[in-house]
């Protein structure tokens, strides 16, 4: 991808603060946004504002939807704890889309960030996976309004470990799946941002709408 690139990424933590440095070092103009939880829902809008000011707007903006902080049995989660890992993050990803169409420089590209479980399931993750699966369907409608505008979209799916955090209990998910076939799960900086960098490509513009998986090789799946 040509240098310059203006990136809006949205996310925090490890992941996030990888891919920033990934794509920085690759080349682009990156504002990071940290959404904010309000008890009216998430609030986006004043640091997506804040970070088309610094970059201009945006040709590729990347989301990492908030997960939860750990694994809840599905008899034993509470009608809030499903609120906070299934719809907090849609409503989030949603308010992305709706913060940023205004600003979206002419065919630029929505890329969500999601774990693999969005396609296998995960005990003990049932609202993440149930919100990962909507964004995915998110992406797709995404892409069928707007392309005619020439906006793209894009799910990238990752291994869950690089997106749930550790103390969560994501490892407890790693034994019921095959190893990946490299080896390794990935790291941001190295494996996945490259990635990111592809699709940010004018040549990547034919594909849209769709869900490509980095994952080492675990999820094989036609």
């Amino acid at each position: 991808m040509a240098d310059g690139t203006r990136t809006l990424l949205v996310g925090d933590g490890p992941l996030a603060d990888g891919l920033h440095d990934g794509l920085l070092d690759r080349g682009h103009l990156v504002a990071q946004v940290v959404p904010v939880r309000t008890d009216d829902g998430t609030d986006v809008g004043t640091g997506i504002g804040t970070g088309i000011g610094l970059i201009g707007r945006p040709e590729l903006v990347v989301h990492l939807p908030t997960v939860p902080a750990r694994a809840v049995a599905l008899i034993d989660q509470s009608t809030q704890q499903w609120v906070e890992a299934c719809e907090a993050p849609m409503a989030e990803a949603f308010a992305v889309v709706r913060a940023c169409r205004a600003y979206l420089s002419d065919r630029a590209r929505l890329v969500w960030v999601v774990p693999t479980v969005a396609m296998g399931g995960a005990a003990g993750f049932v609202g993440f996976a149930a919100a990962a699966e909507g964004i995915r369907a998110l992406a797709k409608s995404t892409a069928r309004q707007w392309g005619p505008d020439g906006l793209t979209t894009a799910v990238l799916a990752v291994a869950p470990e690089l997106v749930l955090p550790a103390e969560s209990g994501v490892g407890a998910l790693v034994p019921t799946l095959a190893g990946p076939a490299l080896g390794r799960s990935g790291d941001a900086f190295g494996d996945i941002a490259p990635l990111l960098d592809l699709l940010a490509d004018p040549s990547a513009r034919f594909m849209t709408g769709t869900t490509l998986v980095a994952d080492g090789g675990v999820w094989m799946a036609p």
